[in-house]
């Protein structure tokens, strides 16, 4: 028999590795003017675009100052507009450079640029200058402004700005916090007063939404009958799969996030047939091919194409956590709660996170193909719901067909196998006359034991803290799921520089990462929220509302559809945890309600095995050879990955001949070389997935790596590459283990 050393390669995409790699390195945010030259949408900010035709600055906490950071002088706040009755009207003027306060000079240069993980926020001056206001809001709110007028040195003067005395924020803030408590309120009756004047909240679905579960979470008995009026159009509404028009999908997870909330706090029945409604759209326009939603529902995009039209946008992770979350209120309610989409989402999560709790763009998916029925089989029916729909059959009365896609040609081709070894498990979808799309069942084992999360923060947290909440939630005490929604949690809270790194709307990351931050544990908690205060501090405008904030993003578009609405409520919501009123922020879990049914997820999973005394030498041996190998043919890629030696994210670039181990900062500074012993047990499960990764049509690199899982004791991870493997690997993996 040969020798582990000889028989054991390489496996497996490091889910971390792939999440991290898809945020383009080379991005740069603030290029050119941009997002300088925007224009801040929102009536109370209109005043700024009349005058100056753009506006989407940084908002100088309630100074009435908006201000930019210039590379000319980083480490300063340029000032480009300054309110009308504001305290600082009259006082400053646009182009004076702000270079400290209250005899303290800002010192901290911004790092421009986006793309380093944990670099989000508005670091530099805009931290700097938070605590010089929070220090004169703890006194008499005069803030000594340190002031170059029109930027000339020379002429430095000092100004006084009289703000409100509103006290610090203590050292438990929100809880056991005044301010934060009278924060709160204000920020509940700024939203019902800003309802009443419109006649609504905000024309996008997550402002509105987020503004009444901010009156839920916070209001009091003061904003229920609001809440109630607006409450009682949600009965009336209806979901259809086949609805392409506008972004729908993204309703879905919304509308049934505050149903289901609304309903935990008043049981209103006449919300059952809206949420009916919603459960069935779950199911019919979930992406069958990897759990998520897309902007519009599957069967409406399919039927587009069929048509011959655009083949439109992918599937997305973020409306699938909200929908889950949604899902997870209903189970929590004792309602139907759509267990089949809620179970493809709860997959999709175990699949995609990586080992910082991190989630992609998209939920990594499950093997598909698309085939054409041939001969006699071309006449089989497909689904009576039309293009889109589930059939009412598997794979295993379809005899003739051929494979459409993927060709050996696709650069994504796998094997398909599958297609009749796994007919009866497999789901088979009308693409339109003789075509089908066909999906594995690739279901995951559960975690039986914590995850060690390795400290790393998580970029675009919002999909994170959306699954926290979602597992959370609803699960009837189901340990497996508290595992994983604590891994995704303290993602959130380790994550405070991600602050407003989200993509697309920033402070829907703002909102769903905070919530899941605060399911965290609570030190991690609170070194999230000291993280983030000084948001609190500078996004609040002097009429007391929350302003958007330009995110270091490129798509950052909330200056578009993001009133001063979305950012208060948001911050509402985040100070309400200490209320846990709602489920969303704390409040006490049930048994999933007397109708819930059990998660199918709720197997058992089996132990860890342990190697045979002497084999693990041979193993680390075969790993060591295997970097080497790809060292040595210049195959190693500069993929960033977490050691426990660094603290920035690393690259190996070098095995030498000496069996050490070379990596390079991501961010730069000098390479360091280690031994494959100096380094922890999770390291070596990184770089077994690191070399699987680079080779993943070698299928001895999936048992190893496979092994290496199986030691940390995830064994979840570990079958699943022992299913890749093969069968041929079972018997050498049965005379390894004990």
């Amino acid at each position: 028999m040969k020798t582990m050393h000889q028989t054991l390669r390489l496996f497996s995409v490091l889910i971390g590795l792939w999440a991290s790699s898809q945020t383009p390195l080379s991005a740069v945010n603030e290029k050119g003017d941009w997002p300088w030259n925007l224009k801040l949408n929102g009536w109370q900010d209109r005043e700024v675009a009349e005058e100056l035709g753009t506006g989407w600055f940084l908002n100088v906490g309630p100074t009435g100052l908006r201000a930019r950071i210039t590379r000319e002088h980083p480490q300063y706040l340029t000032i480009k507009y300054v309110f009308k009755k504001s305290p600082a009207h009259g006082l400053v003027n646009i182009n004076d450079i702000v270079v400290g306060a209250n005899g303290k000079r800002l010192t901290v240069p911004h790092t421009f640029g986006r793309g380093s993980r944990g670099r989000g926020t508005w670091e530099g001056p805009m931290l700097d200058m938070s605590k010089l206001i929070e220090d004169s809001q703890g006194k008499d709110g005069k803030l000594e402004l340190i002031v170059w007028p029109g930027g000339d040195k020379s002429k430095e003067k000092s100004v006084t700005v009289q703000i409100e005395p509103v006290g610090r924020f203590s050292p438990t803030w929100p809880y056991n916090c005044p301010r934060s408590d009278k924060l709160m309120l204000d920020l509940c009756d700024f939203l019902a007063e800003d309802y009443k004047r419109a006649g609504k909240f905000d024309s996008r679905v997550h402002g509105h939404s987020a503004a009444l579960l901010a009156l839920m979470a916070g209001g009091g008995k003061k904003h229920e009958r609001l809440v109630r009026n607006i409450m009682s159009e949600y009965g009336s509404k209806r979901y259809d799969p086949v609805n392409g028009n506008g972004f729908p999908a993204w309703n879905y997870g919304h509308d049934g996030i505050v149903m289901g909330e609304y309903y935990l706090l008043t049981k209103d029945r006449s919300l059952l047939p809206a949420i009916e409604s919603l459960t069935r759209c779950y199911v019919e326009a979930q992406t069958p091919e990897s759990g998520g939603y897309s902007h519009k529902p599957y069967p409406a995009i399919q039927r587009r194409i069929a048509e011959g039209g655009p083949k439109g946008y992918g599937a997305m992770a973020l409306p699938g956590g909200l929908a889950m979350l949604a899902m997870s209120l209903f189970k929590e309610a004792g309602l139907d709660y759509a267990a089949p989409a809620y179970e493809r989402v709860h997959q999709a999560y175990l699949r995609s996170a990586g080992p910082n709790g991190a989630i992609g763009y998209g939920f990594e998916g499950w093997d598909h193909a698309v085939i054409r029925l041939t001969g006699e089989d071309a006449k089989m029916k497909g689904s009576p719901k039309g293009i889109g729909f589930l059939c009412p059959y598997d794979m295993t009365g379809i005899k003739e067909f051929e494979i459409v896609w993927p060709t050996q040609k696709d650069p994504r081709y796998k094997p398909t196998d599958w297609l009749k070894k796994e007919a009866e498990t497999n789901r088979v979808f009308d693409f339109g006359g003789a075509k089908r799309v066909v999906v594995r069942t690739m279901p995951l084992p559960e975690p039986k034991r914590p995850y060690k999360h390795n400290g790393q923060p998580c970029d675009h947290y919002a999909r994170t803290g959306c699954g926290a909440l979602a597992h959370s939630i609803g699960n009837a005490g189901n340990q497996s799921w508290n595992y994983f929604a604590d891994l995704l949690a303290t993602g959130c809270a380790k994550s405070p520089n991600s602050l407003l790194d989200g993509h697309a709307s920033t402070h829907m990351h703002v909102l769903w990462g905070s919530l899941g931050a605060a399911l965290a544990d609570p030190e991690d908690f609170r070194e999230y929220l000291d993280g983030i205060k000084w948001w609190f501090i500078m996004a609040q405008a002097h009429d007391g509302s929350f302003v958007v904030m330009p995110g270091r993003d490129y798509a950052s578009s909330d200056h578009v559809y993001g009133t001063r609405v979305f950012p208060s409520a948001c911050a509402a919501l985040i100070l309400s945890v200490k209320e846990k009123r709602l489920q969303i922020t704390g409040a006490p879990r049930g048994t999933g309600g007397k109708n819930a049914q059990s998660s199918p997820s709720s197997s058992s999973v089996r132990e860890a095995r342990q190697l045979i005394d002497g084999k693990r030498g041979l193993l680390d041996e075969s790993l060591i050879l295997a970097l080497a190998e790809l060292s040595q043919a210049g195959q190693l890629q500069p993929l960033p990955m977490s050691l426990s030696k660094a603290r920035a994210k690393v690259s190996l670039v070098k095995v030498g001949s000496d069996a050490r181990l070379t990596f390079q900062e991501q961010d730069g500074g000098a390479p360091s070389s280690f031994a494959l012993a100096e380094l922890d047990a999770a390291d070596h499960v990184m770089l077994a997935r690191l070399v699987a990764h680079l080779k993943p049509d070698d299928a001895e690199s999936q048992a190893r790596a496979g092994i290496y899982l199986e030691l940390s004791g995830d064994t979840r991870a570990a079958d699943e590459y022992y299913r890749k493997a093969g069968t041929r690997f079972e018997p050498l993996l049965n005379e390894l283990f004990q």
